[in-house]
């Protein structure tokens, strides 16, 4: 027997949960696991530096894309792994599904610091 409301298990001939007062139950509901839904990831740039990183970054958040910094350095130091990725700094990861709206944030960026 399961107390439905705190989820504990109790021996049988128990109909009342002693914690909460709710009417016992054979079995408990399953429930969704409450994590995150799977989402398939593409890297949309390698950047530079840090500087690079935060602005490219708030650009994408600004138009409502999240994203991430998949670093090269070696953690707790700036140490840069060059033999992982000799690119420099890191990747900025985003969902695949706003590749191609990240790649248009990007270019217009790229235009407008080359001006």
């Amino acid at each position: 027997m399961f107390c439905p409301n705190c989820k504990y298990e109790y021996k049988e001939g128990i109909k009342k949960c002693p914690d909460c007062g709710a009417d016992l139950v054979d079995a408990l509901e399953e429930e969704e696991d409450g994590g995150m839904p799977d989402a398939e990831v593409a890297e949309l740039c390698e950047v530079k530096d840090e500087i690079e990183s935060d602005v490219i970054r708030g650009m994408l958040m600004d138009k409502g894309i999240h994203s991430f910094l998949r670093s090269n350095l070696l953690p707790n130091s700036r140490v840069t792994l060059h033999f992982f990725n000799p690119k420099g700094f890191g990747t900025i990861i985003i969902n695949k599904e706003d590749l191609e709206k990240g790649k248009e944030i990007l270019q217009d960026y790229y235009d407008s610091i080359k001006k």
